[in-house]
């Protein structure tokens, strides 16, 4: 018998990858219920409301950064931190190609209604772009906060742009390209 601890990261699971597939709007508990084998009624045992669930996946997305960041570390030099960062987001070209960026497609609906749950995934963004900053600012970079905005808004504009064609080649195209921009520095 599972552990209710399972059924809740199933739940959560089951939400992440229904929201980043359909959208936050078009997700139902029943589909997430449905997605996870966990019947509805125990879904309110978790989660009150799907903005909870929602919540819960924002959380471990950042959870996720976190953990890279931090595997990032390893590398001394923060341009070569930065240089895998792109090389690990690479590998998802596929994903960002079938349904755009998981943090920026949600944000971007969520926006759409400036509500608490819409300023806890622009966080997602603001993580991510913080870092790179920092990765340029360790690199002695007076213009830091330009670049990390630079950075993301090219890799934004690149899922954007690969799931409107429906080309993982075009992600794979902008990564090759931020690469070889951070090799000038």
């Amino acid at each position: 018998m599972p552990r209710s601890s399972d059924k809740r990261e199933r739940l959560v699971e089951a939400a992440r990858d229904l929201i980043h597939r359909q959208g936050y709007k078009r997700t139902s508990l029943a589909d997430i219920s449905r997605e996870s084998g966990v019947p509805l009624g125990n879904v309110y045992y978790y989660f009150k409301t799907k903005d909870d669930i929602a919540a819960a996946v924002i959380a471990g997305r950042r959870q996720e950064f976190e953990t890279l960041y931090q595997t990032l570390e390893s590398e001394t030099d923060p341009r070569a931190r930065l240089q895998a960062w792109l090389k690990a987001l690479a590998r998802h070209r596929r994903s960002v190609a079938s349904h755009g960026c998981p943090v920026g497609s949600l944000c971007q609906e969520l926006n759409k209604e400036r509500t608490p749950l819409a300023r806890q995934a622009d966080g997602l963004l603001r993580f991510q772009l913080d870092w790179a900053t920092e990765q340029f600012r360790l690199m002695g970079r007076r213009d830091a906060a330009a670049l990390g905005r630079q950075l993301i808004a090219g890799l934004q504009g690149a899922s954007l742009l690969a799931h409107a064609l429906q080309d993982p080649g075009v992600f794979h195209e902008a990564i090759q390209r931020q690469q070889a921009w951070l090799d000038e520095f």
